[in-house]
């Protein structure tokens, strides 16, 4: 009895050893970042991006404590936002313009959410009490040195916010799609999806969208449920092309209802 509970254990203690053998040699996938992380410094070189300052400055008093600062209107395709630098910071606005330059165009749309009435668009303090942004609904804040892929990140909490504001389970999705694709975009990220790793996601899509040569392709193979989600939340219809839409749509029965009157006629 006693040889048989032994070779029992030796061989349960065999397997072990073979399982944890196999797994490693099978190392864990790395991180997103740790894969494309070698694009980040040549991140905006092939963009085509132009933004036009149509308007500005004028004297306004920031959101953030009513600092004073100068405000322009921007630009870029359909969208129209506003750029915001407090009086005591020395960056210019044609400076800030060529760093927005370097974002995808559908990165853009971030700007313009931010721009609503009473907001300040893309804002640059002096400080931010430590932080080099921060990004909602309603607000992007940087400092002066934040660069475009720190505003990739943070258009990526503008976006993902203004798409929950229609689909308020947004956060709960990506946490299952995140864990099912077993694998992490960043360390900030984390393991487990939430607002961060909905961020780093954004800024890991659009560095490969910059890239092209299939590397959003190549993104989408790490991270196939995380890329079809960030897609729909980057090309979220706002409500002002919704509204754009409707009227144009209501515009065009109202044509085709006088040609066929005067068809009739």
């Amino acid at each position: 009895m006693k040889l048989k509970i032994t070779i029992v254990t030796i061989l349960a203690l065999a397997i072990v050893s073979l399982v944890r053998a196999a797994e490693e040699e099978m190392p864990k996938q790395k991180k997103i970042f740790e894969q494309i992380g070698h694009m980040f410094g040549k991140f905006g070189e092939n963009s085509k991006t132009e933004i036009k300052v149509i308007s500005g400055p004028k004297d306004v008093k920031m959101n953030r404590g009513g600092a004073p600062g100068k405000q322009w209107i921007a630009t870029c395709d359909k969208y129209e936002f506003k750029l915001t630098i407090e009086d005591t910071v020395s960056l210019k606005v044609e400076e800030l313009v060529k760093r927005l330059e370097k974002l995808p165009v559908p990165y853009i749309s971030a700007c313009q959410a931010v721009s609503d009435e009473g907001e300040n668009g893309i804002a640059i303090y002096k400080t931010l009490g430590g932080a080099s942004a921060h990004g909602g609904q309603s607000y992007i804040n940087m400092v002066p040195g934040a660069g475009p892929l720190v505003v990739a990140h943070e258009a990526g909490h503008t976006l993902e916010q203004v798409a929950r504001s229609s689909d308020p389970k947004i956060l709960e999705k990506w946490a299952e799609i995140a864990v099912a694709d077993k694998i992490s975009v960043s360390g900030y990220g984390g393991d487990k999806g939430g607002h961060e790793d909905i961020a780093e996601f954004a800024k890991a899509y659009a560095v490969c969208l910059d890239a092209g040569d299939g590397k959003l392709q190549f993104l989408k193979e790490l991270s196939p449920g995380r890329f079809a989600m960030w897609e729909k939340v980057l090309y979220w219809p706002p409500q002002t092309v919704a509204k754009d839409k409707e009227k144009k749509g209501g515009e065009e029965q109202e044509n085709a209802q006088r040609n066929d009157a005067k068809g009739s006629k």
